[in-house]
């Protein structure tokens, strides 16, 4: 029976467990924390990701524990709204929210369901690309494969590649999850997501998880440290918001700031250990796609056939199968985030009257990647 070690118990490293274990590898999980506890914010699932579950037989706990949108309003900041959409009509997918513990606890679930075990408050403190990850109490454990899904510090990633310049962005964001009722959303349309942009560089999006809870992102960018404070000043942002009070006066100490990180590796396998998740291609998340990527590349790298030959062989055709969709992804939202492409572009909208091409700033080459990738 093959044997993997995993470094993290996020998105990633619980959908590489889940598929392994089902193939009937003696898999184990290890999360520093002593709970499997996700932060307090929420997250937006799109069409891939959706697939990616109902691909682990989870479609139950995506009706049960997600919440699908009906709407996407765009504003600016004083509330006048800009544009208006159906999700599926405009993306030609699905877009469902979860509260992160809630898909955390979906996949951990059935990764334990399989077989796989999960190990906490088991900190990995290095590895090596022969196949093996050292504990911080000194314990050594050998694995047929060792993977790190450790996040974009990944402990992992520095052990067998080296310490990598992680990517700066201008821009940061503070999350956190909020009380919401119907009186907050025009119609009482619980199933609405809003997003408010200011000219000054914040941007405010509120997204429900539930019909009582919403995910709230601040953004701003990172010259902008009075709006980087947690707790946040309610008088600050309602001053770029006017419109918006209610909810700021909601956010008490809720809330933690996240400056906007990306890591492209030279590979994402080295020996017997590979990378998956943020640890390989943490992305800026103008895109929304950093969780559906790493659920991607996690259930590519678990449904390899490992018997196809030696493991770097097939672990070189499953990065090459799947990391050029994940580094144009990663460039696109790099693109939008930096503001040299437009958010409302020809990658995400499906609907043609909502997608301006801009064929100035997206190359011929990228333009055909998105085309046959979608």
């Amino acid at each position: 029976m093959p044997v993997a070690e995993i470094s993290g118990a996020g998105i990633a490293g619980l959908t590489t467990a889940v598929l392994l274990a089902r193939k009937g590898w003696q898999v184990r999980v290890h999360e520093r924390s002593p709970e499997l506890r996700a932060s307090g914010n929420g997250i937006t699932i799109f069409e891939n990701g959706i697939r990616v579950l109902e691909a682990l037989d989870l479609d139950p706990d995506v009706v049960s524990h997600g919440h699908q949108l009906n709407r996407f309003v765009i504003s600016r900041n004083t509330g006048e709204t800009v544009i208006e959409y159906d999700p599926f009509e405009a993306t030609g997918g699905r877009i469902v929210m979860f509260q992160r513990q809630a898909l955390v606890d979906l996949l951990s679930r059935a990764a334990i369901a399989a077989g796989a075990k999960i190990a906490l408050a088991s900190r990995v403190v290095e590895a090596d690309r022969a196949g093996a990850l050292l504990l911080d109490g000194g314990e050594r454990l050998e694995a047929d494969l060792v993977v790190g899904a450790d996040g974009i510090h990944s402990t992992v990633r520095r052990s067998v590649a080296g310490d990598l310049t992680l990517g700066k962005h201008r821009k940061g964001a503070i999350r956190m999850l909020i009380p919401t009722d119907a009186s907050d959303f025009p119609g009482g349309n619980l199933y609405m997501a809003r997003e408010f942009n200011h000219p000054n560089g914040r941007r405010v999006g509120i997204l429900p998880c539930s019909t009582t809870v919403s995910y709230m992102i601040l953004v701003s960018l990172r010259a902008d440290a009075a709006a980087h404070a947690v707790p946040i000043d309610p008088a600050l942002w309602e001053e770029s918001f006017p419109t918006l009070g209610r909810f700021f006066a909601r956010v008490g100490t809720r809330g933690h700031y996240d400056a906007y990180h990306s890591i492209q590796p030279p590979a994402w396998h080295f020996g017997r250990s590979v990378l998956v998740g943020d640890a390989a291609h943490g992305m800026t998340p103008a895109l929304g796609q950093g969780a559906c990527s790493s659920m991607m590349t996690a259930y590519a790298l678990g449904s390899a056939n490992f018997d196809a030959g030696p493991l770097d062989t097939v672990l070189s055709r499953w990065e090459a199968g799947i990391r050029p969709l994940i580094d144009f992804t990663q460039d696109f939202a790099e693109g939008i985030t930096e503001g040299r492409l437009d958010p409302n572009n020809e990658v995400f909208f499906a609907d043609p009257k909502l997608r301006p091409i801009l064929e100035a700033d997206i190359p011929r080459q990228a333009r055909e990647q998105a085309h046959q990738a979608a």
